[in-house]
């Protein structure tokens, strides 16, 4: 009998998301012969409610960024919201409770803290001994992942793991697996053949701008400064990701231009390729995208990163030397223009980088299925 793995998310496009896609991909490429299910546990659970929070979370994020880093694993947040998140796990054990009985999986994978949160509550409740695996997209873990039910927590680094022992979770749980990306990041494009594909110079230097799948941050900033620097001639590879009203925006401003030096993306399947051609990547720290950045070797200029997650993550990384973070967006042409004037300490970056890489993270994180069986 074939095995089955439930996989929990919770927004449609989010890096929570790409996690556990990229968790279902490896456990077919381990097991062609297995069954997944990708759930979203707003969706599933409370659609409206869950379309409801989404919204706020973006509003805040974009609005209020400052607010969200204040609430961020706050210890008497944490404490304020108990009664409240055990009020929505009580209203949603039915459903998660008909779910878990009629597809009966062999483990539950939760990429985001919210589920993984219901099935520990179910499993305490119904006393299953199901397999529960939290898979951390983010290299600072927050409280509310805490609980006990979980067998196996997937840190993004050791200095997460860390971090995890320290807020009480055993040793013996801890998997230092990395961030999970799809398999197609260890794959090497032909740099020459994607240039061509894409209208690049081979000699200029090519800068990856993006803001990962919302496309938030300081993209048109960074665009408009990087273009005005004639001494470099960088070519721009923009992406704005769901952003539309970015795109449409700066399609009108760079499109009229001759041998425009900005190519320009909404929403793509081929971030990877587009990692292969570029000498660095501006982003935020969101963790799939540093993630996939780093199995590319690709040295990160972080720019306006959200508070809380995004913040720890910037910390990480540039700790790490792997990436150099931007105090201010008006930086960005001398930062860069050091960089590529000498080429040390990019090719330093570039080490960092691929010392960091954990480019078969779900692989490893699918074989966990094997592990309680």
């Amino acid at each position: 009998m074939s095995k089955r793995a439930l996989i929990f998310y919770i927004s449609r496009f989010s890096g929570h998301y790409h996690a556990a896609k990229a968790i279902e991909k490896a456990l077919h490429d381990l097991d062609p012969g297995i069954e997944t299910r990708l759930v979203s546990a707003f969706n599933y659970t409370n659609p409206v409610l869950g379309k409801i929070i989404t919204k706020t979370y973006l509003g805040v994020i974009k609005k209020k960024p400052r607010f969200w880093g204040d609430i961020y694993d706050n210890p008497e947040v944490l404490e304020r919201v108990k009664k409240v998140r055990q009020i929505f796990y009580n209203q949603n054990m039915p459903k998660i409770e008909k779910l878990i009985r009629s597809y009966a999986p062999d483990i539950v994978y939760c990429t985001q803290a919210y589920p993984c949160g219901m099935i520990a509550d179910y499993k305490k409740a119904c006393k299953s001994d199901i397999p529960l695996v939290g898979v951390l997209t983010d290299h600072a873990p927050h409280s509310y992942w805490l609980f006990d039910e979980v067998d196996f927590y997937v840190a993004p680094s050791v200095d997460s793991a860390d971090i995890l022992i320290s807020k009480g979770v055993p040793g013996e749980k801890l998997r230092v697996y990395g961030i999970p990306i799809d398999g197609k990041f260890e794959k090497k494009w032909d740099t020459e053949d994607a240039r061509r594909k894409h209208g690049l110079i081979g000699s200029r230097p090519t800068v990856l701008i993006m803001g990962g799948t919302q496309g938030l941050g300081a993209i048109e900033n960074a665009v408009d400064m990087l273009v005005s620097d004639s001494v470099h001639n960088y070519q721009l590879l923009v992406v704005t990701g769901k952003n539309r009203r970015l795109y449409r925006k700066l399609r009108r401003k760079y499109r009229h231009l001759q041998d425009s030096p900005v190519k320009l993306f909404s929403y793509v399947e081929n971030i990877e390729e587009l990692m292969d051609v570029a000498d660095i990547v501006v982003t935020k720290a969101g963790g799939i995208t540093t993630a996939e950045a780093l199995a590319k070797k690709l040295p990160l200029l972080i720019i306006d990163p959200i508070p809380g997650q995004e913040r720890k993550n910037a910390d990480y990384l540039v700790k790490q030397g792997a990436a150099l973070e931007l105090a201010d967006i008006s930086e960005i042409s001398k930062t860069m223009s050091e960089l590529f004037s000498s080429r040390d300490r990019l090719d330093k970056m570039k080490e960092s980088a691929g010392r960091l890489s954990k480019p078969d993270s779900a692989l490893k994180i699918a074989r966990l299925i094997t592990e309680r069986s």
